[in-house]
């Protein structure tokens, strides 16, 4: 009898496990679709030139920016790889197009969390620095509202992937430091506390 009930528990636990992993595949499954759905968009975005859609459906974090566009040693290209010279430059050519807040809001949300790599996310990263030292009004008023771990995450972020004594980094922090500090020295210490600590 013992033997029994005791089956029948197994049995339970199998059909239960086996229930969750049949609903984490289909998790998956529809999370890849989903995903997939969401590239052809944004490709068939930018061959209409619909910067409001193209925009919509560009990644709105690090990790999406790396599953859409990057290159991993092991996996190989991610589906829009062959592509991220053009779409991250068309992106930043927003102006007119979309405004300048909205804009920030979106690429402030995908470098907060990231780390340098090539191709894509360089590119990602240059364009960003530009647009700091060209308007840093704007993600000193995002900056404002975001915690202190975040702040040092982006700044991380738009410093990050250079030997120590790069000159071009050194270059590229002295313009932005420049920029930040007369409109916040708070920003300007945290930037630079981030960037000595990265290059010491």
């Amino acid at each position: 009898m013992m033997k029994i009930y005791f089956m029948m528990i197994v049995s339970c636990f199998t059909i239960f496990f086996s229930g969750n992993d049949n609903k984490n595949d289909n998790s998956i499954i529809h999370k890849n679709s989903v995903i997939d759905t969401r590239i052809e968009a944004l490709k068939q975005a930018f061959e209409n030139n619909d910067y409001t859609k193209f925009f919509q459906f560009f990644p709105d974090s690090y990790d999406e920016l790396v599953n859409f566009y990057g290159f991993d040693d092991n996996k190989g290209a991610s589906p829009l790889y062959s592509l991220y010279e053009v779409h991250i430059n068309y992106l930043f050519d927003y102006e007119g197009k979309i405004d300048t807040k909205s804009f920030a809001t979106k690429i402030y949300e995908v470098a907060k969390n990231g780390v340098w790599d090539a191709d894509a996310v360089g590119l990602f990263q240059s364009k960003l620095s530009n647009m700091i030292i060209s308007k840093p009004d704007i993600f000193l008023e995002i900056l404002a509202m975001k915690p202190n771990k975040e702040m040092k995450g982006f700044w991380h972020f738009v410093f990050d992937g250079s030997e120590k004594n790069d000159l071009q980094n050194k270059e590229r922090f002295n313009a932005i430091y420049k920029k930040i500090k007369p409109l916040n020295s708070k920003q300007a210490e945290i930037l630079n506390h981030e960037f000595k600590g990265m290059y010491k």
